[in-house]
């Protein structure tokens, strides 16, 4: 739990300079500590929205340790199709070159859709987040998310290499809690 410091002896000291610092953590050195309140807060956060080319390297290359060259031609390959035997092949999110976090308004419908019924409706913001993108953006595509939420990660893992997979588990991801409260 993160905490802060606030008063000394009941006054607010004044820790300006490294030598203040130091005399200041020479005479509390052995000191008995005591927690005069605690005040806890509830904070409300955004999700963040679907991704965008520069998002989607920066969080692979974060949480999966990938590299954008790898990043993008695992994408290339979700994006051009993959056989998913009985079901055909599928191009599995959608163009993955964009600065744009808008969503289609069907995808979005079909999103707020799954999350009411997969979490119910205390997940669902009473009205659809609608991100904008910045005013150097194109927007000529939409933002990168799964073409269809009937390939759960799940249904197609078989179908697909390990980091194909979990890079197509990122996308669907924060696609899903881009909607969520």
């Amino acid at each position: 739990i993160p905490t802060r410091f606030f008063k000394w002896d009941g006054k607010d000291p004044s820790l300006g300079s490294k030598s203040e610092v130091d005399s200041f953590l020479k005479s509390v050195q052995g000191a008995t500590w005591k927690v005069d309140s605690i005040e806890q807060k509830e904070r409300s956060r955004k999700p963040q929205p679907p991704f965008i080319t520069s998002r989607m390297q920066q969080e692979a290359a974060r949480k999966l340790g990938f590299s954008a060259k790898k990043t993008m031609a695992l994408a290339q390959q979700l994006y051009e199709g993959v056989d998913l035997e009985d079901l055909g092949t599928h191009g599995l999110i959608t163009y993955m070159r964009t600065d744009s976090v808008r969503t289609e308004p069907a995808a979005l419908q079909g999103l707020r859709e799954y999350i009411q019924t997969q979490y119910g409706k205390d997940y669902l913001p009473a009205e659809a987040i609608v991100y904008k993108s910045k005013k150097s953006a194109q927007d000529a595509h939409e933002a990168i998310r799964p073409t269809s939420l009937e390939f759960h990660p799940e249904k197609v893992q078989a179908f697909l290499e390990k980091d194909a997979f979990r890079l197509y588990q990122l996308v669907w991801n924060r696609f899903v809690a881009s909607q969520m409260t």
